[in-house]
């Protein structure tokens, strides 16, 4: 499995992120809880995989574990800085940029690594790679156009009548 680029997984964390900002204008502590659960579990919902990582083709495995994907315990696990992020932007003012240098501290930590582990993973033991076909399914293949016929022998246009 080949380990996904940064720019691939922000992608999916931006689709990610106008969900839960969706969750969160929900009405009181509905929105609340609803958003910090989608952050807690959503690695483990949908086939082991968030919607932004399901639409853009990514997945989260365990480094440890011999299962294909990572499990509640590694979704939780590996978003407990996220969620902590999410509480701290709660706290007016010093909340607001507590937050932002928490995300940031997540991001420069996956730049910075040989295999783009941020914290969160560090702490789950997973990596996020490209998706790979089921077993038995084909990527599809380009269509190829159909070879014109060769003039020939075998060819009964090119008879003459």
């Amino acid at each position: 499995m080949r380990r996904a680029d940064l720019t691939t997984r922000a992608v999916a964390g931006l689709v990610d992120l106008l969900l839960i900002i969706g969750l969160a204008r929900l009405p009181d502590v509905i929105g609340f809880l609803s958003a910090a659960g989608y952050i807690l579990i959503r690695d483990g919902l949908f086939d082991r995989q968030s919607i932004g990582k399901k639409l853009i083709g990514l997945r989260v495995l365990s480094l440890e574990d011999p299962g294909p994907a990572a499990t509640y315990r590694h979704s939780i696990i590996r978003t407990v800085p996220i969620v902590l992020a999410y509480f701290l932007f709660l706290i007016p003012y010093a909340g607001w940029i507590l937050c932002p240098i928490a995300l940031g501290v997540e991001g420069l930590t996956a730049i910075g690594d040989r295999q783009g582990m941020r914290v969160g993973d560090m702490l789950a033991r997973t990596q996020v790679v490209l998706e790979e076909p089921a077993p038995g399914e084909k990527r599809p293949e380009p269509e190829r156009q159909p070879e014109a016929p060769q003039p020939g022998a075998n060819n009964p246009l090119d008879t003459p009548q």
